[in-house]
This record gives structure tokens, sequence and C-alpha cells, in this order.
């Protein structure tokens, strides 16, 4: 059981360790990133609900062979790629009920990097529970190769999610008292959590058609996009300390 637990922990704990020393310039509260990676760890049961209910009780299957559209060259199960994409929403929805319980009220979430960080984390936590899986499944090899691809993939995905959390916090905190002081913020959180389904599920997508090449192009994309938005969002964080 122990070897067990170390092959699925280990990756898992590694991806936050670096994604934690990303940033240098502040102390970050270790005891709300471990909740953080036990609760992404939790909430995906609740996107494996999702899923299966999406699976059994709609249109949209894995196998749906009918309708099908030509794309790529090739012709496609409508519903079976819809699918995918709605994988994407789940898994992402699951994630941002956990940001908005536990990261959203927090006094720690001060700037939009804090926002990113917590997102990496508790995607690092949904990941690591679906190696658990996975490795029951199809083996140590498998989980081995997700390690390294998918756990920073599902990081990558939720980044812009954390982001627009913590932007919304912002707004939140600065915005006026009247009547519409709510409407931004939610805004904001939904742009987030849309941006982020998208890039799932589209990287489930590319995977379930047999174009791994531009699904993992897309996993090098989104780590750009992670790292300059997250270098942007750090710059501002040192600015406002200096102030």
């Amino acid at each position: 059981m122990l070897p067990i637990l170390g092959i699925v922990l280990v990756p898992g704990i590694l991806w936050g360790w670096i994604f934690y020393h990303a940033q240098r310039y502040k102390k970050i509260y270790l005891p709300l990133l471990l909740m953080l990676f036990i609760a992404g760890m939790s909430c995906g049961f609740l996107a494996l609900i999702l899923n299966h209910a999406i699976e059994k009780f709609t249109l949209f299957w894995p196998d749906a062979s009918i309708p099908e559209i030509d794309l790529f060259g090739r012709s496609i199960s409508l519903f079976g790629s819809g699918f995918w994409f709605l994988v994407g929403v789940n898994e992402e929805f699951s994630k941002l009920l956990v940001l908005l319980a536990v990261v959203y009220p927090s006094r720690h979430l001060e700037e939009k990097f804090d926002g990113i960080l917590y997102a990496v984390v508790v995607s690092v936590g949904f990941a690591t529970m679906e190696n658990f899986f996975y490795l029951e499944q199809f083996g140590l090899a498998v989980v081995t190769t997700r390690s390294v691809v998918t756990i920073p993939a599902h990081a990558f995905m939720s980044v812009p999610m954390g982001y627009f959390v913590a932007k919304s916090r912002i707004q939140l905190d600065n915005i006026k008292v009247n009547k519409n002081k709510y409407f931004f913020p939610i805004i904001t959180v939904l742009q987030g959590w849309l941006i982020s389904a998208f890039l799932h599920g589209l990287y489930d997508f590319l995977l379930s058609i047999k174009l791994g090449s531009e699904a993992y192009l897309q996993i090098i994309m989104m780590g750009i996009i992670s790292f300059f938005l997250g270098r942007s969002s750090l710059k501002d964080s040192k600015i406002k300390s200096r102030n």
C-alpha cells in the first residue's frame, strides 16, 4: 500500500512544490496549500459523479456514433466530442467550488498570483486523485506518463480560472456599495471558469480523436501563457508591495 501511495502522491507533491517556488517574494500560508491539495483530491469524486451522469443520462457519451460532422479531414461524432468538452466543464466546475469555498473568503487571497497558485494546487490534487483510478485500471506505465504530462496540464488549464477568481475578489473589495456590487465580480469568476473549461475540454477532445501531438502542443502553449500570466501577476504584486 505504501509504495502505491508513494507512486501516486510523490509526483503531485513534487509539482506542487515546483509551482509553490515559482514565487519567493513573500511567504505563503502552507496549511492553506495543504487544505487545497486535499480538497482538490476530494473534488475529483464530484467530477466523477457529474461525468458519469452525463455519460449515462444524456445523449453525450464517448462512444456515441451519430450525428457525425467532418472536422480535420475526418468524420467526428458530434455527441461523442461534446462529452469531452462537458468533462472539461464538470472538472473545472469542481475545482471552482473549492476555490470559492476555501479561497475566495480567505484573507490569504490578496493578489492575482495568489489565485493562480491556489488554483494550481487544487488542480495538482485533482490530478493526483485521478492517478489513483488510472493506476488501478491501466497500470504504472500510464500513471508515469500522466505524472509528467497530465498533472502540469491540469495546472495550466486552471491558471486562468485562478487568475480571474483573484481578480474577482479584488473587484469585490474595491467596488463601493451599490446595487450592482456583485455583478462584475460574478461575471469575472464565470469568465475564468469558462476559459479553463474550454481549454480542458479541447485537450480531452484532441486526445479523443487521436490528435496527440496537437494536444501536447496545447499543453506547451498553455504553459507559456501561464508563465507570462504568472510573471505579470508577480510583477504587479512586487510593485504594490514596494508602495
